[in-house]
């Protein structure tokens, strides 16, 4: 008999299928986004996987201005890196750092790699096993003779095993030469491929080849080094037992910056910036954005499982008490209550345990597509896995939380008065939520929808414009081509030679049928990776320093970038460099508008130079409108930029080709097409944007389940009520418009609260008032509306009855 009920119970689980699908498909969601985010937040905080994690650390730099603020932040130069690894006592364990890409120009396909320049300390400190060989030496600076590298494993499988000889073996690897950027080096080592080598730089996400720090350093020119501050160099150390972190020697960064100041005078940039160096937990740089963002993580998800149970709770409940007439009859019929209630515990145990499993595989999922999204920026997610134990957990804690469920649902049924609820009297329904705890909860459900509804709206409006804004450019067929480059001299000798090379370039790529036009270009349109200082007079303290743009002639024709007022350069620009062109953004900044075209600025320290054009900005999601300086290209980085005529592009080969025609040594570093690279900065819009409204979504589906189980457990609670008023003489327009009246003053509440809650929430973050208020208005009208079709459709159902 047992058996047959519990048999009975499962089965009536097919016959109620709306209120099954709804119920698994909310607590998988809620279950699976408390289990990720969880596993995110234990993931932020936990101990990185390194020996004595604790006490590793890294060293910030920043750049300063005259008036102390910041113009890079966490960067350095190699030779300031390499002069506090050598020098600060407080470490016991150091290496720098430096990323870098090369090209394998040994290999067929001529790969771009990834380059770690650093110590072999750097292996030591992160636990990376050489798998045959030893590491690099170390080399000191005047002895430039040997050239050693360790490769790692899957490189090494990847681009120098023979497929030939059979498995691959890291020992046969070793002492073999390879090329890169046309530089022959000996293979030394081979290191594991592991995912625990720390991704200081978002760029490098798994060496290929490691190499001496040393070779980063022209030390012929150390004042140019001492300039060259970058956001891909870094210093990596262990403190000494038992030390706390200390400032870095008052001594060393006073020479650091003496010789940076040297530098700055040498090169006609003034001396009015400084440097700063300060160590902080490594556990920071690795994972502190992600530490400061995972607490509210958690609390979202938390506050999102406890309104689902809320929710689903309610929605059960309003769907068990529909059952109490046919429990009734079975104990009536000689049933035991016992049985009946263990049968309850399966068919809801069913319930959770495949809402569980559900939860597992969609937390799996999610895990997975995090690594795929989140990799660029934190690669350290790639240390994210859900183990098997936690996977046990959640599925006894949804066994758990059945018997809970079940537990509060039977105590809410009484089974006195069995004549009366076998006919659906109201004897017999004694128990019941109170009303003032279902009164509170629906106005926190009020709260809830119209708060989230307004933000997901809000949000919304806020991505699409972002992406709807015009980038300022056509990026449609254009691609930037960065050459490898290994002159880099100052010398008239060294510059004119590189431009006979472009203008060789030029003339080719012109001629080209795929070809529309070419323009010289250091870096890509949103590269902020210059800088520069400008100001109304040659003061230092009424200059400020924003991005540049080293560019040539042709260059916002080719981009079709507007000319909102003066003129582009031209090739004499080019030869005198004596002019200047500001986007909008920096031409408010300075004050400046079209009628100060031709007035002179000064750069720096540097040649005072007219101004003569102000272009349209330029925008992406990631780099917002920046304002920049155009000066004429001086031909240091001599990269191209390429439009193709309709529908034509080239291939990395068909480029190199053309390059290597007119002189053999070029060769590409990298092709990137102006289109794919905005799609990349606009990634996280699209991405906020879809998953924004998909948790609205969500979070708006259980306000209506929890809305549609707590306004029908209200209904059902009032049936009584509504049955005495009838049966007096009332009318059903009548007692509707009395539940209406009684709505509206839990809807004021709830509404009072939530515009409490958005001007909170608008107080804080920096939003349109007219985008705010329509917001506001259209998600009170949505909330109203839910509200009073739920109630009325409940009330009417309970007046039909009888």
């Amino acid at each position: 008999m047992m058996l047959k009920e519990h048999i009975s119970a499962v089965k009536a689980l097919l016959s109620r299928t709306r209120f099954s699908i709804i119920f698994v498909i909310l607590l998988t969601m809620a279950l699976a986004g408390g289990l990720v985010v969880s596993l995110i937040h234990w993931h932020a905080i936990a101990p990185l996987p390194y020996k004595h994690a604790d006490r590793l650390v890294w060293l910030h730099g920043e750049m300063l201005d005259r008036r102390g603020e910041v113009i890079m932040d966490k960067a350095l130069s190699n030779i300031a890196a390499q002069y506090i690894a050598s020098h600060d006592s407080q470490l016991g364990l150091v290496a720098p750092i430096f990323y870098g890409e090369g090209l394998f120009t040994s290999h067929q396909e001529q790969p771009k790699i990834n380059v770690t320049y650093t110590h072999p300390n750097f292996f030591t400190l992160f636990g990376l096993n050489l798998l045959a060989g030893q590491y690099f030496n170390a080399q000191p600076t005047e002895n430039k003779g040997l050239r050693e590298v360790v490769v790692s494993a899957c490189f090494a499988n990847r681009y120098m095993h023979n497929r030939s000889q059979g498995a691959f073996a890291a020992s046969n690897i070793l002492f073999q030469s390879i090329e890169l950027d046309t530089e022959n080096y000996r293979v030394v080592g081979v290191v594991e491929c592991s995912n625990a080598e720390p991704q200081l730089s978002a760029a490098n996400h798994q060496t290929d080849i490691f190499m001496d720090f040393g070779a980063t350093i022209n030390y012929d020119q150390p004042l140019l080094e001492h300039l060259s501050v970058r956001y891909e160099t870094f210093v990596v150390g262990r403190l000494e037992e038992g030390k706390n972190i200390k400032p870095v020697a008052p001594e060393l960064v006073a020479h650091l910056n003496q010789k940076f100041s040297q530098g700055l005078v040498s090169f006609n940039h003034g001396k009015d910036k400084l440097l700063t160096f300060t160590y902080s937990p490594l556990h920071n740089r690795l994972k502190g954005l992600l530490k400061s963002t995972s607490n509210w993580l958690l609390l979202g998800g938390v506050a999102f499982l406890l309104i689902t149970l809320v929710n689903l709770f309610v929605f059960y409940l309003l769907d068990f008490k529909k059952q109490q007439s046919e429990l009734a009859l079975k104990v009536t019929l000689g049933a035991k209550l016992k049985t009946l209630r263990g049968a309850h515990f399966i068919q809801l145990g069913v319930l959770f345990l495949i809402s569980a499993l559900g939860a597992t595989l969609v937390a799996e999922l999610s895990v997975h597509m995090i690594k795929q999204v989140a990799a660029k920026s934190f690669a350290h997610m790639g240390w994210l896995d859900i183990s098997w134990w936690q996977h046990s957990l959640m599925v006894v804690s949804a066994l758990t939380l059945s018997f809970v469920f079940a537990q509060l649902g039977f105590s809410q049924l009484s089974f006195r008065h069995l004549h009366s609820q076998m006919h659906g009297g109201s004897k017999g329904q004694t128990k019941q939520l109170p009303q003032w705890l279902t009164v509170n909860v629906l106005i926190i459900q009020l709260c809830l929808g119209t708060v989230v509804l307004c933000l997901a709206i809000w949000s919304s409006i806020f991505f699409i414009e972002r992406l709807l804004t015009p980038t300022g450019i056509d990026h449609a067929d254009v691609m930037f081509i960065e050459r490898q480059q290994r002159s880099w001299s100052r010398e008239a000798e060294q510059i004119d030679s590189r431009k006979q090379v472009y203008l060789a370039n030029e003339r080719a790529l012109i001629s080209h049928p795929k070809v529309a036009s070419v323009a010289l270009s250091a870096i890509t349109p949103f590269n902020t990776s210059y800088v520069a200082s400008i100001g109304k007079s040659p003061q230092s303290v009424d200059q400020i320093t924003i991005n540049s743009q080293l560019v040539g002639a042709g260059y916002f024709e080719l981009l079709t970038q507007r000319v909102v007022a003066g003129r582009v350069f031209t090739e004499q620009d080019s030869e005198l460099r004596n002019v200047l062109i500001i986007n909008r953004k920096a031409a408010l900044l300075m004050g400046i508008d079209e009628h100060d075209i031709g007035i002179t600025l000064y750069p720096g320290k540097q040649s005072p130079i007219t101004l003569i054009g102000i272009v349209e900005n330029t925008f992406t999601h990631t780099t917002g409108s920046l304002p920049i300086l155009y000066f004429p290209h001086d031909y240091y980085e001599t990269n191209i930029l390429v439009k193709f005529k309709s529908g034509q592009s080239m291939s990395k080969s068909e480029v190199v080709k053309i390059l290597k025609q007119q002189e053999t040594t070029q060769n590409v570093q990298e092709l990137t097409t102006l289109s794919a690279l905005i799609n990349e900065l606009n990634k996280t819009a699209i991405l906020s944007l879809v998953g924004g409204i998909g948790l609205s979504i969500l979070i708006v589906a259980q306000v209506v389940v929890g809305l549609f189980g707590l306004l029908g457990n209200l209904a059902y609670s009032q049936r009584a009520i509504l049955l005495i008023k009838q049966q007096v003489g009332a009318k059903h327009r009548q007692l509707m418009r009395e539940q209406v009246l009684l709505r509206l003053g839990h809807f004021a509440v709830a509404l009072v609260i939530a515009t409490s809650v958005i001007l909170v929430i608008a107080n804080v973050v920096s939003v349109s008032l007219s985008i705010l208020l329509f917001s506001y208005t259209l998600s009170v009208i949505l909330v109203f509306s839910l509200l009073f079709f739920i109630d009325l459709y409940h009330v009417y159902k309970q007046l039909k009855k009888d």
